[in-house]
């Protein structure tokens, strides 16, 4: 008995269809509206869906909305591109009743989307077997390629929210069995599918129950560096909180000075010294406690990028390779005991050690300078500057508490 062939569909992470085990390839075209209107026919494969709504998707309200005869072509070059790149030609592949279309074929579907629901939904009888199954064929956002238009953003929500409801229910079972491992490799796909949604804590949190330190803490330098460099927004108190936690339980096992020296020591010496918002906002606190015993002063300056205007440069793309350049303007125009970080998205704060406020004008100035000769005319950077001792505690002055201090010894000339 011959075995009908399938016509199988993936919309997750990428759109792709293969038919009795072969590739479908859609001949090259710039105008993909009848891509769109299969996608929307797979997307909407039980019920149908409204010409009405295939219309305001593929045109956007615009006056071709109303004129039936644009999806008329759509659905006729649909049609033939779907022969054309391998699939039988006697078969209808539309139909259109009171204003419903409908994929329309005698050979079997079988579209990720729709596996996924049914696995999802068999699943509630917690059966692991269909949740591990459900999460296997999530593999990246739906339909990437279309993922700014309105009804792939509504549909793309919706199956997003169902991936997390599988990988919170897979994950809170495999850490009761104690499956550190098979969470761990769950989570790592979900903080690199979506790194903003802090899956990244999950994953350390397996990797230390595996006693898997030195993993742990590369995931957590790389999580602080996204959220305090890629997404320009210092990490939020809960995050933070988070992290340090993590940080106290990531305890190396007894080694040697050699051991040791290897971790910190630096490959680059020269020039100011960068580390994350975390570690620097340490770095604040140890720093003020140091200038309080010993005496000296001690500036953090905040500076910022921006456009003529004084408002922040509106491409995003622009911005980041900005600041990436004023990241070496600020290391190299800056003292080798001078420490910075990035803020937010168009901002560094810089610890100035052994300074007085004059020498921040100083500073200043040398990364400006250091700056146009990178740019020219290319942002303006400003500046403010205030005392760290002064920051950390309101009460303090410098003529109150340390009446002894002598002149800083700050390097600028």
């Amino acid at each position: 008995m011959k075995q009908t062939a399938v016509l199988q569909v993936r919309m997750f992470g990428g759109f792709s269809m293969t038919y009795a085990g072969e590739k479908i390839a859609f001949a090259r075209s710039n105008n993909k509206k009848f891509i769109q209107l299969l996608q929307l026919l797979f997307l909407n494969f039980e019920h149908g869906i409204e010409k009405r709504e295939v219309l305001d998707a593929l045109y956007d309200g615009t006056d071709a909305a109303v004129d039936n005869k644009n999806l008329n072509n759509v659905i006729y070059r649909l049609k033939k591109q779907l022969v054309s790149a391998g699939l039988p030609e006697e078969e209808d592949y539309i139909s259109l009743k009171k204003g419903v279309l409908r994929w329309n074929s005698s050979f079997p579907v079988e579209i990720d989307t729709l596996r996924m629901e049914a696995l999802v939904k068999a699943a509630e009888e917690k059966r692991m077997d269909l949740l591990f199954e459900a999460e296997a064929i999530y593999a990246g956002e739906l339909l990437p390629e279309f993922s700014a238009e309105v009804w792939v953003i509504r549909r793309s929500q919706k199956y997003k929210e169902l991936y997390e409801q599988v990988l919170r229910s897979l994950g809170a079972a495999l850490e009761a069995d104690a499956r550190y491992e098979e969470a761990q490799k769950l989570y790592r796909k979900a903080a690199a599918l979506y790194p903003a949604d802090e899956w990244q804590l999950k994953e350390i949190d397996c990797l230390l129950e595996l006693g898997r330190c030195q993993e742990a803490q590369k995931v957590y330098r790389e999580a602080v560096r996204f959220f305090c460099e890629e997404m320009g927004l210092p990490p939020g108190d809960r995050m933070l909180k988070r992290l340090r936690r993590i940080e106290e339980q990531m305890i190396h096992p007894a080694g040697s000075f050699t051991a040791i020296r290897e971790q910190v020591r630096e490959t680059d010496q020269s020039g100011a010294y960068y580390c994350l918002l975390p570690s620097f906002i340490d770095s604040c606190r140890i720093i003020t406690r140091i200038a309080e015993r010993s005496g000296q002063s001690v500036f953090l300056m905040l500076l910022t990028l921006s456009d003529s205007r004084g408002k922040m440069e509106s491409s995003p793309e622009r911005l980041a390779a900005q600041m990436e350049k004023l990241k070496e303007v600020i290391r190299v125009a800056l003292r080798r005991g001078d420490l910075y970080t990035r803020y937010s998205k168009n901002q560094y704060l810089i610890i100035l050690i052994g300074t007085e406020q004059e020498n921040c004008r100083k500073a200043f100035a040398r990364v400006q300078n250091e700056w146009k000769q990178k740019e020219g005319h290319k942002g303006v950077l400003t500046y403010t500057a205030e005392s760290l001792l002064k920051l950390v505690d309101d009460s303090f002055t410098v003529q109150k508490q340390r009446p002894s201090w002598g002149k800083s010894g700050s390097l600028w000339k």
